[in-house]
């Protein structure tokens, strides 16, 4: 029987989620809002670097709303913790930075399967990081949590569409895309 790359990446993506998740429950909510935080900085930054680097007119507009929708996430995470005494990150970390310099030396379609692919993984971390902070015993934290969820979700969803049209199809490389 033979798997498809995309159907082993899925795979691969739920067995990291549900082990980042078992993993969560130990980490404070100071720990989780500072995550949160770093990687809602990191898609603001690759979503520029997608606007900038992308072949695709479809990556490009992937990059541009998510962007918006982590510096909105972010805006907000920052001000909660901020109101809580909790410290905010102001700058990314050397895991977070290698991402970006990862990324930034690509281009063009090169640039769009390695973004597409990132942003996979990113937002099924995302998605996990934001579960576990909308069990929060902070009831703002859990709120906002709830609430970002279904947006998180749909990025999730989006980047994975992209994913599935730049995954060969059959062995054999997809059509490049226009």
């Amino acid at each position: 029987m033979r798997i498809s790359g995309s159907i082993l990446v899925a795979i691969m993506s739920l067995i990291a989620a549900r082990a980042a998740l078992a993993d969560v429950p130990a980490k404070s909510a100071e720990q989780l809002v500072a995550k949160a935080l770093q990687a809602s900085m990191v898609e603001v930054e690759l979503g520029k670097l997608a606007q900038k680097n992308a072949e695709s007119s479809g990556v490009n507009a992937l990059g541009a709303r998510l962007q918006r929708d982590h510096a909105r996430i972010g805006k907000v995470l920052a001000a909660i913790s901020r109101d809580r005494g909790m410290v905010v990150p102001a700058s990314l970390d050397s895991s977070e930075r290698a991402q970006i310099d990862a990324l930034s030396a690509k281009s063009g379609a090169e640039f769009d399967a390695a973004y597409v692919d990132q942003m996979v993984t990113n937002h099924d971390a995302a998605v996990v990081l934001f579960t576990a902070l909308a069990q929060s015993d902070d009831p703002a934290l859990s709120l906002f949590a709830k609430r970002a969820l279904p947006v998180l979700r749909e990025d999730q969803r989006l980047a994975g569409s992209y994913e599935k049209l730049s995954a060969p199809a059959d062995g054999v490389q997809a059509v490049a895309r226009q």
